[in-house]
Order: structure tokens, then sequence, then C-alpha cells
């Protein structure tokens, strides 16, 4: 949605690619391996004349979870197994390996090409954000239905969902109506 803020530099490619599933809407952007390569090449992750499977749809999706647990760490929830090995299973899929650029400062650079490799730059901005204070400030909407990747701006990062005008006022008037109940 437009009107979300974004997160800033390599947290924003992460929350892009954790909100290519709108879940509130049902809004799938990575539908078929084309969609998957599109969004992948706009980017700038992956070049324009490589492919993708149904197999590298399937991979994407369950990294893109992986990666939307790990941000759920940051709104208290607790990262799964699974998702670790789903990440770490990213990572030696695109084999990325630590290389010093030019500048002098380490970074984590995928030797694969295509579908891996891309997946691989994003894992590699998950790690290196996550060596960042600004990784805490992006989260998961407290709604169950919703789970939006947002990046809390609040002074004291507090926020628990993705607006307050949607999401925010549904949580707040469910449990109103919940306290009425047993009032």
């Amino acid at each position: 949605m437009s009107d979300r803020e974004a997160a800033p530099g390599a947290l924003g490619l992460i929350q892009a690619f954790v909100n290519t599933a709108d879940l509130e809407p049902s809004v799938e952007a990575l539908s078929d391996p084309h969609a998957l390569r599109g969004w992948l090449v706009e980017r700038g992750l992956m070049a324009l004349n490589q492919p993708a499977t149904d197999a590298d749809l399937k991979h994407a999706v369950a990294v893109r979870e992986a990666i939307r647990g790990a941000i759920g760490a940051n709104s208290g929830g607790s990262v799964y197994p699974v998702d670790i090995a789903t990440l770490n299973g990213a990572v030696s899929a695109s084999r990325l390996i630590p290389r010093f650029g030019s500048n002098g400062k380490a970074r984590l650079e995928p030797q694969a090409s295509g579908v891996d490799g891309a997946l691989g730059r994003i894992v590699a901005a998950v790690f290196a954000a996550m060596n960042e204070e600004a990784w805490t400030r992006l989260k998961l909407c407290d709604s169950s239905s919703c789970r939006w990747a947002f990046y809390d701006q609040s002074r004291n990062h507090s926020s628990r969902w993705c607006r307050m005008a949607s999401c925010g006022n549904r949580q707040k008037a469910k449990r109103f109506r919940e306290r009425a109940k047993t009032s």
C-alpha cells in the first residue's frame, strides 16, 4: 500500500520483499515465476535474461516468509527453526561469501546467479541490517490478519500496527467488544 512508510536504505528492500504478500486484502505480487523474475529484475537483483522457475518461486516465497519470521522477533515474536533453516538454505544456495569493497567495508556477495543469487542479495541485506540499530524498527503489524512489515518511526519504538487508521482501530474495537461481553 502506498500510504505506508517505507524503511530507509537496505531495510526498504527487505520490507518491499516481505510485503510482496499483502495478507489483509490477500494480494500476492509473486503470483508466478514471471512475476518473481520481474520483481527481482526491476530492483536490479537479477539480470533480465535469467529465467525463474516454479521451484524458484516456491523457494522465494519460503525465503520471504522466513524473513517475515525474523522481522517478527522485532515485534516480540519467536523465530522458528524452520525460518532459520530456510534462511541458512538461501545462504548456501546463493553461495554467499564475504568480500571487501573498494571502500574497505566488508559485505556478503552471492556467487550464484539467477534467482538464487538475487535471494542471496536479499538475505545479505538482512544479515547486514541485523547489525544496525535501525533493524529493530522494522516490525510486523500486530494484527494477525495483516502481518505487514512496517518501519516504526515512533520516538520510543512502540508502534504495533502498520497503520492506526486501519489495523490499530480494528484491533482496539475488537478488544473493546470482547471486554463488553465479559462485563
